[in-house]
């Protein structure tokens, strides 16, 4: 089989006048985050938390990005190093909801991180 570089996707959305958007991203291999995105159906004014959340448990995981937006109706993080999630790693990505308004459109897109056949990614788990 040959080698073949495949790339990772997981979305989601939440109604952001229910609850807070509350999502983990948890590939069951080594990857990469390249970039997360999140489109607002309403101009919002909410705090982004992103944490890489480790696997050595919650002594060992970092908030990587803390964003306030006020009155944007885009979020996009795209690490300018290396967000590296191993096996049992995540990625948590959270929005409040504060104003009780809009919907959140959360895209994840990540590389697998090292040497791998094509065969170990078609299905990453997300």
């Amino acid at each position: 089989m040959s080698d073949q570089n495949q790339y990772l996707r997981a979305s989601t959305s939440q109604n952001l006048a229910s609850a807070a958007l509350s999502y983990s991203f948890a590939p069951l291999q080594n990857c990469q985050i390249l970039e997360v995105n999140i489109h607002f159906s309403a101009s919002i004014s909410e705090t982004v938390t992103l944490t890489w959340v480790s696997r050595d448990g919650t002594n060992y995981s970092t908030v990587v990005q803390v964003s306030s937006l006020s009155s944007q109706t885009d979020f996009a993080f795209r690490p300018t190093g290396h967000l590296i999630l191993m096996d049992g790693d995540s990625l948590k990505v959270e929005c409040t909801h504060a104003g009780n308004t809009g919907v959140a459109y959360m895209t994840i897109i990540a590389e697998p991180y090292g040497h791998q056949k094509a065969g170990s990614v078609t299905s990453p788990g997300v």
